[in-house]
Formats: C-alpha cells, sequence, structure tokens
C-alpha cells in the first residue's frame, strides 16, 4: 500500500514539474527511472525477508567461500536506458550468479528461492488494488521468453546468449542495465552480455536484421492501423531508436563511448565522431525530444500506456496545451515535421537513401553462380557494363566462383558476395584502369571472405564501395593495406576520408579512443595501438597518394603517429613495471624524488622523416642519482602498505626498456607495431639499455664518435617527463656547439660517406642507388651535417633543428654557404624523398633508371666535391 501511495505523489511531482516547464525532459525521464529503480529495490528487499526466514539466505555452493548470492535484477528498454515513461512498462531480466542452496533450517535450491523472490517482487510491483499499482511488469525479455524459467543462473545466461541470441536481442541488451547487485551484474556483462552486444569487428550485417524488424513492425502498423503511433508509426520514436542503436552495434565494438545506455548520450557521440553529420544529429533529438515529451503527456491523460493520438476534441486540446501548441492543426503541423524528418534520415541511414533503388544493379551477372554457366553469358554482362578487357576479368571473376572462398563462405556469407558483386563491378566499370582494379578488388574480397560482415558493408554503403575502387586506382599499397587488414574498410566510411588531412591534435583524440578499450589488459591495449596505427597510417597514405599531403607532410603525420604510440607504450610499460616493483626513487641532495624516464629518437624518428615502413631507432634515459637508487616497493621488515617488493633503480630500467620495446615490437593479433633498434645508446649493443642523462652527457662530450655526433644531430625527445626531455636538448646543444672535434671533422665525414657508398649501394648495371650512390639522398644529409657540426660553436642555431632541410636553411640563413647552393640541394633531396617514398610504397628499393635524375645528382655531386676537398670552396 505504501509503494502505491509514494507512487501517486511521486508522479503528481514529476508530472507538475514537467508541465510547468521547471524540468527538462531528460530531467523527468531521469526521475521517473529513479522512482522506478527504488521501487524494484524495495519490493524485492520486501519479498526477499520471508523466504529468507523460512529458508535461509541462498548461498554459493563453494562451501570456502560460503558467499550470499544476489538477485541480479537487469533493467531493459527505457529503464536500462534511464528514459521512463510515466506509464512504460518496466521490462526485467532476472539472474543469480551461482549455482547452491539456502543456509537455513529447511534448505531450497537457489534457483528455487530466486524463482519463489521473482513472483513476489513481479506480484508485489503488479498487482492491483484499491490504491492502484507500483509498475507494470514485462519479462518477456528473459532467455527463452514466456517459454523459459523466471529466473536464470549466469552459467545458463552466458551460455544462452551466443547460442540461442538472436538479432533482436542483441538491440535490446544494448539498454541492459543493473537495478540491483550491479558488481555481480558487471561479471556477466563483461564476459557474455558486452561479447554477444558489441563485436570486434565491423558488424554491418546488422542493417539486415535492422530492416527485417522494420518490415515487421510496419506490417503491424498497417495491421493495426497505427500510423497515428507516436512510438511504432512512421517517423516514431523506435526509427530514431534504431538508428542510434545500429551506429551501436556496429561500432560499439571498437569505440567504448557507444556502449552506453542512453540514447541521446549515444547520438552525441555519434556527432562528436562524425559518424552522423552535426545537423542531423540535432534533427534526431530535436524529434525525440518533442516525440517523448509528447508520449509522455498522452500517458498522463489517464495514467495509461498510450501512444496513439487521441480522437476526442477535449483530449486533442489538453494535449496541444501541455505541448505549448496554439491549437491541434498546429500541433499536428509540428509533429509531421518532425516525423518527415526522422523518416528521411532512418532511409538514409537503413536503406541507403531510397528503398526502391536497392537491389537495383547496373551488371547482371545471371547464372554466373551456377557453376554449369557458360562463360559467354559472363562475358556478354561484362561486355554491355563498358568492361574493355572482357576475356581476362572473365577469367579473374571464374576463378572467384571456383576459389575455396567461396566453396567455404555460409549461406548468408554466399548471399551477401552474390549481392555485392555486381554492383561492385559496376562501379569498376566506371574507373580508369578496369583490369588493375579488378584484380585488388579481388584479393580484398578473397581476404575479408572469412568474415562476409565486410561484404554487407561494402553492399550496404555506395560511399565505401566507390572510395574502395578508387583507392585501389591508386596502386598496390592502399588494397594491400585493407586485404591485410579488412577494418580498414571502416576508413572508407568517414566522410574526412578524401577532404580533412589529419593533424596530430585529431590523431592524439583518435588514440585516447582506441585505447579506452581493456584500459588495464595490455594485450589488448597493445592491439588497440595497432589498430589505432593501422587506421593513421592508411588515412595518411590516402592523402598522399591522391595527392594532398606534400612528402615532407607525410613523414611528420608519420612521426606523430609514432611518437603518440611510444608514448602511451612508455606509459603501459611504466604502470606495468612499477605495479610489480614500485616507482624508482632517488635522492638529489634536497630529498627523496621520483626518478624521470625520457625515450630520444634517433635517425628518420629523431629528424621527423619516417616513412611508411620505417624502423624506429630509440635511446632511453633517466635522472636517477644519490646514493640510494631504488624502488619504493615494501621493504624487508619495513610495516608499510604495499607488497611490491624494492629493486635497484638499474635493473628497474633494464626491465622497463625491455618491456617498451616488447609491446613496440610484440606480434598481436592485428600485428607488429614497429622495428626498435637501440644500438645508437652510448657504447652501443654492450651499453645500458636506459641511460643516466649524466652518464649520456659525459658521453658525448668526451668519448663520443664524430659519427654519433652526426647522429646526434639527428636526435630529438619524442617521450616521456617534460623536465628530463628539455634538460636532453640542452645538453644536445651544448655537445653539437662545444664539443666535436672540428679539426677532424671533414675528414671523418668524407672517409664515412666513401665506406657507406661501397658497403651499402646495390644499384644493378644501368641504374643508380638514388639514397646511397654519389650524389644522392645520403651526400645531402652529410653535407647538412658536417656543415651544421662545423660551424656550430660560431653559430649554435645551426644545429638547433633535428631535419636535414631546416639544418640546410639554417646554414643558409646564417650565410655560411650560398643560398643559390642550399637551394639546388633542398629541391633535389625533396624530389628524391619524393620518389623513394612512392617506391617504397610499391615495396622497391629505391633505385631508378641511370637516366634519372642526371642534373640533380650532377650538382649535388659537385658541391660534394668542393665541400669535402682538401681546400673547400663551401
Amino acid at each position: 500500500m505504501e509503494l502505491r501511495k509514494w507512487r501517486r505523489r511521486e508522479m503528481v511531482r514529476i508530472a507538475w514539474r514537467d508541465l510547468a516547464g521547471w524540468a527538462s525532459l531528460e530531467e523527468t525521464l531521469a526521475d521517473l527511472t529513479a522512482f522506478a529503480d527504488a521501487a524494484i529495490c524495495t519490493a524485492c528487499e520486501f519479498a526477499r525477508r520471508p523466504l529468507v526466514a523460512r529458508y535461509g539466505e541462498p548461498c554459493s555452493a563453494n562451501p570456502a567461500s560460503g558467499l550470499i548470492q544476489p538477485l541480479v535484477i537487469v533493467g531493459m528498454g527505457k529503464l536500462g536506458g534511464g528514459e521512463l515513461n510515466f506509464s512504460s512498462d518496466v521490462d526485467l531480466v532476472l539472474l543469480f550468479p551461482e549455482h547452491g542452496e539456502t543456509n537455513g533450517a529447511r534448505p531450497i535450491a537457489n534457483e528455487e528461492f530466486f524463482t519463489r523472490l521473482g513472483q513476489g517482487l513481479v506480484r508485489m510491483l503488479e498487482t492491483p488494488t484499491q490504491d492502484g499499482f507500483v509498475l507494470r511488469v514485462d519479462m518477456r525479455l528473459r532467455p527463452f521468453g514466456d517459454s523459459g524459467p523466471l529466473v536464470a543462473s549466469f552459467a545458463s545466461f552466458e551460455d544462452y546468449l551466443p547460442r540461442h541470441g538472436r538479432d533482436w536481442e542483441r538491440y535490446a541488451y544494448v539498454k541492459a542495465r543493473a537495478v540491483t547487485a550491479p558488481d555481480r551484474y558487471e561479471e556477466i556483462n563483461a564476459s557474455a552480455v558486452r561479447p554477444f552486444v558489441y563485436r570486434r569487428y565491423l558488424d554491418f550485417g546488422v542493417f539486415e536484421s535492422l530492416r527485417e524488424m522494420k518490415a515487421l513492425i510496419a506490417r503491424e502498423v498497417e495491421r493495426r492501423e497505427l500510423a497515428d503511433h507516436v512510438k511504432l508509426g512512421p517517423g516514431g520514436i523506435r526509427e530514431i531508436e534504431f538508428i542510434v542503436q545500429a551506429f551501436q552495434l556496429i561500432r560499439g565494438g571498437r569505440d567504448r563511448r557507444l556502449q552506453t545506455t542512453s540514447l541521446l548520450r549515444a547520438l552525441a557521440t555519434l556527432g562528436d565522431t562524425r559518424l552522423l553529420p552535426l545537423n542531423v544529429v540535432a534533427e534526431l533529438r530535436d524529434a525525440y525530444v518533442y516525440l517523448r515529451r509528447l508520449e509522455n503527456r498522452l500517458q498522463m491523460l489517464a495514467d495509461a500506456q498510450v501512444h496513439r493520438l487521441p480522437q476526442d476534441e477535449v483530449s486533442r486540446g489538453r494535449i496541444a496545451v501541455a505541448m505549448g501548441a496554439p491549437d491541434w492543426a498546429a500541433l499536428i503541423k509540428e509533429l509531421d515535421e518532425h516525423r518527415g524528418c526522422v523518416s528521411r534520415h532512418f532511409r538514409f541511414v537503413v536503406f541507403g537513401g531510397n528503398e526502391a533503388d536497392r537491389g537495383a544493379v547496373r551488371i547482371d551477372l545471371g547464372r554466373f553462380w551456377d557453376s554449369q554457366a557458360e562463360t559467354a553469358v559472363l562475358v556478354e554482362s561484362l561486355s554491355r557494363a563498358g568492361f574493355t578487357q572482357i576475356h581476362e576479368a572473365s577469367r579473374l571473376l571464374l576463378e572467384l566462383r571456383s576459389s575455396s572462398l567461396v566453396r567455404k563462405l555460409d549461406e548468408p556469407g554466399r548471399k551477401r558476395l552474390q549481392n555485392l558483386l555486381p554492383a561492385l563491378l559496376a562501379d569498376i566499370a566506371g574507373s580508369g584502369a578496369q583490369l588493375a582494379v579488378l584484380r585488388r578488388v579481388l584479393r580484398i574480397i578473397e581476404a575479408i571472405g572469412q568474415r562476409s560482415a565486410y561484404f554487407a558493408l561494402l553492399q550496404e554503403s555506395s560511399v565505401a564501395r566507390a572510395r574502395l575502387v578508387e583507392l585501389c586506382g591508386h596502386g598496390d599499397f592502399l588494397a594491400q593495406q585493407i586485404a591485410s587488414y579488412p577494418l580498414l574498410l571502416d576508413e572508407l566510411i568517414d566522410e574526412r576520408l578524401l577532404s580533412d588531412l589529419p593533424d596530430r591534435a585529431e590523431l592524439a583524440r583518435e588514440l585516447a579512443v582506441h585505447t579506452q578499450i581493456a584500459p588495464d589488459e595490455p594485450e589488448h591495449q597493445v592491439e588497440a595501438l595497432r589498430h589505432f596505427q593501422r587506421a593513421a597510417i592508411f588515412r595518411v597514405g590516402v592523402a598522399d597518394l591522391t595527392g594532398r599531403l606534400p612528402v615532407m607532410r607525410v613523414s611528420d603525420r608519420l612521426t606523430d603517429i609514432a611518437e603518440l604510440i611510444v608514448e602511451r607504450a612508455m606509459q603501459l610499460s611504466w604502470q606495468q613495471i612499477t605495479a610489480q616493483f614500485g616507482v624508482p626513487m632517488c635522492d638529489d641532495g634536497s630529498g627523496r624524488r621520483p626518478v624521470r624516464i625520457a625515450a630520444v629518437g634517433y635517425g628518420k624518428l629523431g629528424g621527423m622523416e619516417l616513412g611508411y615502413s620505417s624502423d624506429l631507432d630509440l635511446v632511453f634515459l633517466h635522472d636517477s642519482q644519490g646514493e640510494r637508487q631504488e624502488t619504493e616497493g615494501a621493504r624487508p621488515g619495513a610495516h608499510r602498505a604495499g607488497t611490491a617488493r624494492p629493486i635497484d633503480n638499474q635493473v628497474f630500467f633494464v626491465r622497463l626498456a625491455q618491456r617498451i620495446v616488447h609491446l613496440l615490437t610484440m606480434h598481436s593479433a592485428a600485428g607488429r607495431l614497429y622495428e626498435v633498434d637501440v644500438r645508437l645508446r652510448p657504447s652501443g649493443k654492450g651499453g645500458m639499455l636506459v641511460t643516466s642523462i649524466r652518464a649520456f652527457a659525459e658521453y658525448q662530450r668526451k668519448e663520443a664518435w664524430t659519427w654519433e655526433h652526426q647522429a646526434l644531430l639527428h636526435a630529438r625527445s619524442v617521450a616521456g617527463a617534460p623536465e628530463l626531455r628539455a634538460e636532453f636538448e640542452k645538453i644536445r646543444l651544448d655537445v653539437l656547439s662545444n664539443h666535436v672535434r672540428v679539426d677532424t671533422l671533414r675528414t671523418e665525414v668524407r672517409t664515412m660517406r666513401e665506406r657507406m657508398r661501397k658497403e651499402l649501394s646495390r644499384a644493378p648495371e644501368g641504374q643508380v642507388d638514388i639514397k646511397q650512390d654519389a650524389g644522392g639522398v645520403a651526400d645531402i644529409e652529410f653535407l647538412a651535417q658536417y656543415w651544421a657540426l662545423r660551424w656550430a660553436k660560431d653559430y649554435p642555431p645551426v644545429v638547433m633543428f633535428s631535419d636535414t632541410i631546416r639544418q640546410l636553411e639554417s646554414v643558409a640563413s646564417a650565410d655560411l654557404v650560398p643560398q643559390v647552393t642550399v637551394d639546388l640541394l633542398i629541391v633535389a633531396y625533396q624530389a628524391y624523398r619524393a620518389r623513394t617514398h612512392h617506391l617504397s610504397l610499391m615495396n622497391e628499393a629505391p633505385r631508378v633508371a641511370a637516366t634519372e635524375f642526371v642534373t640533380e645528382r650532377a650538382g649535388v655531386t659537385r658541391i660534394w666535391n668542393q665541400a669535402m676537398a682538401d681546400d673547400p670552396t663551401v
């Protein structure tokens, strides 16, 4: 009785605030949900008391633990989403963790206890009395529906979802939320619900099931004449829910921000990630708010679960006033505008814009899939479609038909491929290099065949198909990337792919999204880093090959990607090693302090000249000092919190560096991040993996060879503690300005370069190695290094930058080398870099015909000979 009186008071209070305009829709829905949560928890507690008194508490079957088992009440639908209506049902699923029995004088099985508890809970909530009811309860979403048991154990539930769970249940469990025992629900959520709902790959097969569900609803709407139904009718609430939940199911496995029970939060995320245009998000939000407000007011009229517009004039007038409309006609006009907007967006998202055009293709493959079909049928179809090299194209398609891929496809996969291929061939027919594009596209189809959801992606999105064909027209690199990593097909849908150029800030945001998944699981974190790297490099490659990103900017972006990954790998490694041994500490004269770590990039990383497959040259530094250098783990005999055992800092550093390198080089399911070379550390292979910043400075000042100072010129701090990174930069400038052996510099640089030409050039007869042969890239780099090191003592700014072009520009700005000389070198360097860069995209060595770059090589060679002569003129 008290629950029912309380409900009446709460409904009046919430309705009053809503109608008076004192509460937003979100507040109203949250209040209604909070009331329902509290009512369910209270009813559950009251229903449990007499059962416990009679049978005792339900306990774990494991006698060692003896844990009392709770009833896990899972709210579904609007209750789960925190979006309850004034007169909604509450959809519940009842679970309990473990089998066992109660601990009372008359024990019964846990399943029987919870079944009785569930029955008592439902009776207490929905049985009408003279004071009404508390909540209408719907239990049909439980496993096997009305024919299934009222309660299910975690084990049976975990078995049910992957074996028997249907597509509509994936939609339903998007909104699943624990009303009671949320800590215990998280166990089953992580092991069963989340993997069932959110797939780790892009699941565009969702659209097929969504259309089927929509068709069923449409038939029901037509049968029951529900056109004016604000929930199920055209442009109603359900269509908005379908739009948002479709994106959640497709992408939620990769973007945890979409794993929310709140429709409005998920809708906002779709705008933030540009999965939907911002204007579409705004229109859908406005429509949702309007429709939910209207739904609430319809249900306020008689505390009835209604969604249809009233027919009598009095009710219409009351609803119009409650909605702030001058009259019923004005309300209908506004309602129709919102519903028309929703229907338009729903058709575009779910049906690709026009349902009538679905399935329409320009190529009729006839009996292609019939193994007895004649080749002539296919040839004729391809000819009509505009293919030129028809017989070769037919041969490739027939090879696909007889391939092991097609033979192994299940029926849904075969159907998807059959539906996709005609539309895909139509797009290929319009490309400039039909046969080459066809070969690349078929290679991708063979690579993605094990997950036919990718066929659904390409079938669903004409934009993705067109972009795939376009990118395959730019050569093998991008096609190989997609074939080896099909998740990149997701990038084809992103409207930014062929418009916006990626910058570091955008890359950092994307990395943060990728690493939100499984933040405490290192292996999954590495896989997330690899996903990020693949997608980011793919976007850079698209911008590069479509001519929107100059080669130097390409290297900048590839360097940004590497630095972000190194920084994250260092953070992960630090978390893992400090969790085991504690934070390394030291004494610096002013007391104990934590030790700082930094990473220094050498070579292409340090010079911001990374290519698509460059290694990372890394050196790790620390600033530990003092007599007592060890981690803060619990010392033997000490009475301190924590169980980590202390170790010497140097041991900590070795394990940390090994862990960082392992994370960067390990093979995950998504492949390897980078090859890492740490041989440039002081003393090379014999040196410590992590070096003291002071020892590093001492070595560079007193022991380093000239080639090591050349390498230091291309070094740059890339990750780690800002204070230590700044200290490294100061040391670098000091060493390069004051500790280079200038008197022997020319001889040592010339000798090293001549040795490299002999040992590294691999150009055959009639070709030149544009990197290592005379007049090539290495000559320009050595010239820049020589000039910078030669004049650094008198002109320190010439060693400020770590990249070759700015080093050349600096010596010209200081009037140390004629501008015309530097201009010639920079033009040649950029031409060489662009050519080697695109050769690497085709997996080819940096070699060209001897007839190429003749003028550039001659000019660079002339400048080299002048600079390296015993009596130089420059």
